[in-house]
């Protein structure tokens, strides 16, 4: 019966750990949208400058 116990005790710390990974994939993907935005705003500066004859100035921060 102790077999059982065990096994039972390894399903709820892998589900434990599942959640908690879950957890940290979701604050990644939310990172990577957010660099992904980034960079498409980036993009969309280096395309108008070149459509203007590099004679646009990048915005500065």
């Amino acid at each position: 019966m102790s077999g059982f116990k065990e096994m039972l005790l390894d399903v709820l710390r892998l589900t434990d750990e599942v959640k908690r990974m879950n957890k940290d994939i979701e604050r990644v993907e939310s990172i990577m949208l957010d660099v992904d935005k980034r960079v498409v705003r980036l993009e969309t500066i280096v395309e108008i400058a070149k459509a203007q004859g590099g004679q646009a100035k990048l915005p500065k921060k």
